[in-house]
């Protein structure tokens, strides 16, 4: 089988939970045999070297470099910025189109694809993920939902005109259900974790230690847990401790001894090194779809806070506290809980986390899922 692979970027070169999803997902379906060429932006510290060091010389995996444009300042810049991004992807590959079987597309990334496929004569399906489908959630200020706004009319053309789209299931199938996306067209699937990330074994801490993870960007509830860590630091300062990984201005860090912002952080060992420090990750989003962040800390035997949004419930059953919204309080009362709670029952949480990712989201089994979904829905 010979899939078109259209991504907006490959971790480590692109951070993010899409990218780091696209280079997994890349790397094992060639791994399996299926001729895959993959268009993809470059980024930072970008190499041909590096790229084969990180995906071997496999003959049946191809990279075609497409530069994406320098973003904008005018409103509506993003969109701008991945339809030209998709026509020149298009472009590249046009007179090789109707030799491919499937379509991948991560995002926006198919936009052109889809625009031109009555137009052209290729076949190939072609299949939509969206991930977490952020613009059709609740969002925290008049920004973020003026942004969201304009994203809703891209996302709508992407989902209606593909032949099918992926769903990390959870609320994001109820968002699909209110645009009218046809059930037939809906193909169910999770994120996943590679076995590598799994621990043998679970760690106790002398004091409870937390963790965030992400960018610094509205959607993701920084705001709402730095007021949330405040009140709790104001009451008893020793009584925990939280890292934070991610490139979080100076203006949005809490000053606090039991407080250590480590930066942005593109190397998995490092980021492994923390996690194994922690007992808990803190996920307090406006807006998810199925956050690879929480599988990292569930495979490295985390308890998980997290809110009711995207698929995180899906997630988050026996290992955690599912928050029903991001607002301090509930923020607050979480970590608080977690604080306090003993050894024992702590444990139960963790060990629950690391059976959960055995049982469902191990990419090994993720991926073969995938494989038989490409099989069933291909042109050929």
């Amino acid at each position: 089988m010979k899939i078109l692979f259209l991504t907006d970027g490959l971790f480590p070169f692109q951070i993010g939970g899409m990218q780091k999803h696209s280079s997994v997902l890349v790397k094992l379906l060639a791994e399996r045999g299926l001729d895959l060429t993959v268009i993809h932006p470059g980024g930072k510290d970008f190499s041909v070297q590096k790229l084969t060091g990180q995906f071997g010389d496999l003959p049946n995996l191809k990279f075609i470099l497409v530069p994406f444009p320098a973003p904008g300042k005018i409103p509506g810049h993003y969109i701008r910025a991945n339809r030209t991004y998709s026509k020149s992807a298009y472009e590249a590959v046009r007179n090789d189109l109707e030799s491919f079987d499937l379509i991948y597309a991560q995002g926006f990334t198919g936009h052109y694809f889809l625009k031109k496929k009555g137009a052209s004569n290729y076949q190939a399906k072609v299949v939509v993920n969206l991930h977490g489908f952020e613009m059709f959630q609740f969002s925290a200020d008049l920004k973020t939902r003026l942004a969201y706004s304009l994203l809703k009319r891209e996302a709508k053309f992407n989902l209606i005109q593909a032949d099918y789209v992926y769903s990390f299931g959870g609320k994001l199938n109820q968002i699909l259900k209110s645009l009218e996306i046809s059930e037939a067209k809906i193909l169910q699937h999770a994120n996943g974790i590679v076995d590598a990330w799994l621990t043998d074994s679970h760690r106790e801490h002398a004091v409870r230690t937390f963790v965030f993870i992400g960018r610094n960007e509205r959607r993701k509830g920084l705001t709402e847990l730095n007021s949330a860590l405040k009140k709790i630091i104001e009451s008893a300062p020793d009584g925990m401790k939280f890292h934070f990984i991610g490139n979080i201005d100076e203006t949005d860090q809490v000053r606090s001894s039991c407080l250590k912002y480590h930066g942005e952080l593109r190397d998995s060992n490092q980021i492994i090194s923390i996690l194994d420090q922690c007992d808990c990750l803190v996920v307090p989003s406006y807006a998810e779809g199925m956050p690879t962040v929480i599988l990292e800390a569930m495979a490295r035997g985390l308890a998980i806070i997290g809110t009711d949004v995207g698929a995180v419930s899906r997630m988050i059953d026996g290992n955690g506290i599912l928050l029903t919204k991001p607002d301090e309080e509930k923020i607050a009362g979480a970590i608080q809980k977690v604080i306090e709670m003993n050894l024992n029952d702590m444990n139960l949480w963790k060990q629950k986390s690391l059976q959960l990712v055995r049982d469902k989201f191990l990419w090994s089994k993720v991926v073969e899922a995938k494989i038989k979904d490409f099989i069933r829905i291909s042109s050929r």
